[in-house]
C-alpha cells in the first residue's frame, strides 16, 4: 500500500511544472537562461520560432524549450525595430498569444523621436485608433495629423500593454502600416531594455520560491525555469 502511495505522489511531482510566475524583465530572463537580445541576430530569432512550431507550443508552452524560445521570439520582437524583424516572425509571432506568457520588454529608442502617448490598456482605444487608422486611409497615406495620433496610439498599446490587449486584426494590422507610417516613430519611457537592472533581478529572486500551475499564473506575467521540487521529493521519500 505504502509503495502504492510512493508511486503515486512520485508521478504526482514529476508532473508539477518547473515554472515560476515572474512577470520581469526580458533582459532578466536572457541573463538567467544564457540568450543575448541582439537585433542582428535574425538566425536566432527563426530558429527560436521553428523550435516553437515543432515543439506544438502554441497548444501548449509549458516545457522550458517553449518558454526559452519564446522569450528569445518574443524579446526580439517586442524589442527591436520592425525593419530588422524577419517577415516570419511577424506572420507567425501571434500564433502563441494565446499559450505563452511574455517578458516585460520595450521598443528600442530611436534618436530624436517624441514620446509615445501613455496607453490606457484597461479600455478599447487602441482598437479604436486602429480603425480610425483604417478608415481614414492611413494605409495609403499615413502623413496627417490623424494617422500619427492614431498610430502612435495603436503603437503605444502594442509596445506597453499585454499582449491580448489589441485585438489580433489592429496587432496584424499594425505591422501592414508600418511601411506607409515609416516615418511616425514615437519612444516608450525608458532608454535602456537589454540590461538586467538590479531592482528587476531582485524581483525575479523573489519571484522564484513561488510555486504556481500554469492556471494560476496571471495573464500578464512571464514564466522562469526554476529548480522545483526539492523539498516535497525530500517529502515522497518519507513514503518509500
Amino acid at each position: 500500500m505504502m509503495k502504492m502511495e510512493f508511486k503515486f505522489l512520485t508521478l504526482l511531482i514529476l508532473n508539477v511544472p518547473t515554472l515560476v510566475s515572474a512577470a520581469n524583465s526580458c533582459a532578466c530572463l536572457a541573463q538567467d537562461l544564457s540568450f543575448t537580445i541582439n537585433c542582428d541576430d535574425t538566425a536566432t530569432m527563426l530558429t527560436a520560432l521553428n523550435d516553437l512550431k515543432t515543439s506544438a507550443c502554441a497548444t501548449a508552452c509549458t516545457s522550458d524549450e517553449c518558454v526559452k524560445n519564446y522569450y528569445i521570439m518574443q524579446s526580439h520582437h517586442d524589442y527591436c525595430p520592425e525593419a530588422g524583424i524577419p517577415q516570419e516572425i511577424e506572420d507567425g509571432f501571434h500564433d502563441f498569444d494565446d499559450s505563452c506568457t511574455p517578458c516585460k520588454i520595450q521598443r528600442k529608442p530611436t534618436e530624436g523621436a517624441p514620446p509615445c502617448p501613455t496607453p490606457n490598456c484597461e479600455d478599447n482605444s487602441g482598437n479604436d485608433a486602429y480603425t480610425k487608422l483604417v478608415d481614414s486611409g492611413c494605409g495609403t497615406d499615413c502623413s496627417s495629423d490623424i494617422c500619427r495620433d492614431a498610430f502612435f496610439t495603436v503603437r503605444a498599446a502594442h509596445d506597453t500593454c499585454p499582449h491580448d490587449t489589441l485585438s489580433r486584426a489592429a496587432e496584424e494590422g499594425l505591422h501592414d502600416l508600418e511601411i506607409p507610417c515609416a516615418n511616425q516613430i514615437c519612444n516608450p519611457g525608458e532608454e535602456d531594455q537589454i540590461t538586467c537592472k538590479e531592482e528587476d533581478e531582485h524581483e525575479l529572486e523573489d519571484h522564484g520560491e513561488e510555486e504556481t500551475t500554469s492556471e494560476e499564473t496571471p495573464a500578464s506575467g512571464a514564466f522562469r525555469p526554476v529548480t522545483a521540487g526539492a523539498g516535497l521529493m525530500g517529502f515522497i521519500m518519507m513514503w518509500a
